[in-house]
């Protein structure tokens, strides 16, 4: 079977553009299921996320955690419970791996690219250990204001903070 990375503007993308348990040709999907064509090595994985080297990293350490569910983008997360955790959590995930792989790296960048600059249709958070390698790599990883592009970890968690609920 044919694997795709879901680029945002196949027809294969915008079947895959709801939330699912799982979706038909993401290659993100059969890592988080360990499908038999798959053979990334993972570096964890629990019932919620898996986590696994990138395969063409941009700093001293590039890993990717993931949902197992299939959830497209940043754009498909709400201000609900549910997603700040599932945020927190994948965030949770990346520090302990970097903490335990690259604990003398000066500096640890956590994040999301943002439609129209995300690369596969499948929520990944980045956990780079850095330096950037090489260093020009850096701008795939900054923020672009207005224009999207890199979303900090905490800054997204900002984001979808759940509203508090107001009792009478």
């Amino acid at each position: 079977m044919r694997q795709t990375f879901c680029f945002g503007g196949s027809r294969v993308a915008r079947r895959m553009s709801e939330r699912a348990p799982m979706a038909d040709g993401c290659v993100f999907c059969d890592i988080a299921r360990r499908a038999p064509t798959s053979t990334t090595a993972l570096l964890y994985s629990d019932d919620r996320v898996v986590a696994f080297r990138d395969i063409n990293p941009s700093a001293f350490r590039h890993f990717l955690v993931i949902p197992i569910d299939h959830i497209p983008t940043v754009n498909s997360l709400r201000r609900t419970k549910d997603d700040h955790q599932l945020v927190s959590h994948m965030v949770k995930v990346g520090k302990d791996l970097l903490n335990q792989d690259a604990p003398n790296s000066e500096e640890h960048r956590f994040g999301f690219h943002q439609p129209p600059f995300n690369s596969v249709d499948h929520l990944h958070l980045h956990c780079l250990a850095l330096p950037f390698m090489p260093s020009w790599r850096q701008v795939k990883y900054t923020p672009l204001g207005p224009l999207g592009g890199f979303i900090e970890a905490e800054k997204l968690l900002e984001r979808i903070k759940p509203e508090a609920e107001v009792y009478s």
